[in-house]
């Protein structure tokens, strides 16, 4: 299947990077499956036209196509760089990828704009022993060719690729789908109306079936046995703008995981920004959330599993004490990259009294022979030393945290040395950034040019200037990709790159 996908890949963006045409209806899009797991939008003229390609690059891309090619090739190679429409696809119109259930198949859809000129292209491919002589089969004509079946009428071109077994077995799927009218497949669901509002590079819907059998069993562990997953779908768009790649990200929910958002929402706060000024602006992660521990306290022991962990705890712990103190901004930081990088966490809390409960571990610890203790640093301060980090499904050696309440803010480190540090110049409340950060529900930000410094061995990090989270309501996200060079748009930046430039 990933043979499949880097063949059709590398044709259509061969060919779309010429494309000038305007695009026409969009009845090919009926063919899009209905019960789609994830469907994909990819604005593939407008990709190209970012990217700026100057002649010497479309040359070697014609090249490297001859090169994999063989007789009479070179000819038809030079028609389509010259002119892509004698692919007879239409690759100005948007082109579309799908996913089925846990990825057990995808396919690729585009518009057709000449069904003989793409037959064409389909006889060169035979000549090259690439595919198979097309047949008719139920509406359509077909082959199977690099890993896949291709299927296609005089509106749509279809690629279907499967987790094994004969792509021919593929066929009769194939010949369904692009035989469907307006409202029959995807293109009658809500999902996709937003899919065809998007002007962005690139638009996508995923559902929780998408994702394969081995990842969606730990994501959905503890959720309700009810929960149908097609409800939870991510409406998510891509755009490559100068100097920054910006993904919008906003959840599409349905029947109970409504009410889960609903009382997620109540856990959420808008951040105050009260631990930018605490750390440097050089820090190279920061993240922060306005948090109501109680309300948190609630929502977890709605999960079966973890009020189980929650009730039966080894620990000796008042974990309902512990969440209930925390109201506030919550910010956890790496200030610095080494190689045992240190982080603290801070908190708002309300009192200091929940620390009382951490001398409950201290009968315990004192089981160990020594290998765990918990050490008083004064009021409300303690550090815990485990003599092998191993034991705690950690790196081997000593290993120690410290943690407390001072101020009225809870503190958990690595290092002790973190602990109310003086900033010294600038901190991150002078960032660009740091304007965005008050009222949102979450941030993150990244600092690549912190990295950069110590790491320069990393290729092209140095071109990265931060990655920023950041979301001010349950259902939705922005992610900001930061180029150092803020002009010059993110693809063209990624061709120079490319062609070590």
């Amino acid at each position: 299947m990933k043979k499949t996908w880097k063949w059709m890949g590398s044709l259509a963006l061969g060919m779309a990077f010429l494309l000038s045409a305007c695009g026409e209806d969009n009845a090919y899009t009926n063919a899009l499956p209905k019960d789609a797991a994830a469907v994909f939008s990819f604005d593939l003229m407008e990709m190209a036209q970012k990217c700026d390609l100057n002649d010497q690059v479309k040359q070697s891309m014609g090249q490297m196509m001859k090169s994999s090619l063989k007789g009479s090739a070179d000819a038809l190679v030079d028609k389509l760089m010259e002119n892509p429409e004698e692919s007879g696809l239409k690759l100005t119109d948007r082109v579309y990828f799908f996913a089925a259930s846990q990825m057990e198949m995808g396919g690729v859809l585009v518009r057709m704009a000449d069904k003989g000129k793409l037959e064409d292209l389909i006889k060169m491919l035979q000549e090259q022993n690439a595919c198979e002589a097309p047949a008719d089969g139920d509406g359509c004509r077909w082959t199977v060719g690099g890993g896949g079946l291709m299927a296609w009428t005089d509106d749509a071109f279809l690629m279907l690729a499967g987790d094994g077994g004969d792509p021919k077995d593929l066929q009769h799927q194939a010949s369904m789908w692009l035989r469907q009218k307006g409202g029959e497949g995807y293109s009658g669901t809500p999902e996709f109306k937003k899919l065809e509002d998007a002007d962005e590079d690139v638009a996508m819907v995923t559902s929780l079936n998408a994702m394969p059998k081995s990842y969606l069993g730990p994501m959905t562990m503890g959720l309700p046995a009810d929960l149908n997953l097609n409800d939870l779908k991510i409406f998510s768009t891509l755009d490559f703008q100068a100097g920054k790649a910006v993904m919008e990200v906003e959840t599409l929910l349905e029947g109970k995981f409504k009410d889960l958002l609903k009382k997620q929402a109540e856990v959420s706060g808008e951040l105050d920004g009260t631990y930018l000024k605490v750390f440097p602006a050089n820090t190279v992660c920061w993240m922060a959330a306005n948090v109501n521990g109680e309300k948190a306290y609630e929502l977890l022991r709605e999960n079966p599993t973890v009020r189980q962990e929650l009730d039966n705890s080894m620990m000796p712990l008042d974990f309902e004490a512990i969440f209930k103190a925390v109201k506030g901004d919550v910010a956890v930081a790496m200030p610095e990259m080494s190689l045992k990088p240190g982080f603290i966490l801070y908190a708002d809390v309300k009192n200091g009294d929940f620390m009382r409960t951490f001398e409950d571990l201290k009968p315990m610890l004192a089981m160990t022979n020594g290998q765990m203790r918990l050490v008083d640093k004064g009021e409300n301060a303690y550090q815990f030393v485990a003599a092998n980090g191993a034991m705690l499904g950690m790196g081997r050696g000593p290993v120690s945290f410290w943690l407390g309440v001072k101020d009225d803010r809870f503190y958990l480190t690595n290092q002790e040395d973190l602990i109310g540090r003086e900033v010294k110049g600038l901190s991150l409340k002078d960032c660009d950034w740091a304007k965005d950060v008050k009222d949102k529900h979450f941030y993150l930000n990244v600092n690549f040019q912190a990295l950069a410094a110590v790491l320069p061995q990393i290729p092209y990090v140095g071109m990265l200037d931060y990655l920023s989270i950041e979301s001010d309501e349950p259902t939705k996200a922005r992610l900001v990709l930061q180029l150092k060079d803020h002009k010059e748009n993110v693809l063209k930046q990624l061709v120079k790159i490319v062609n070590n430039e």
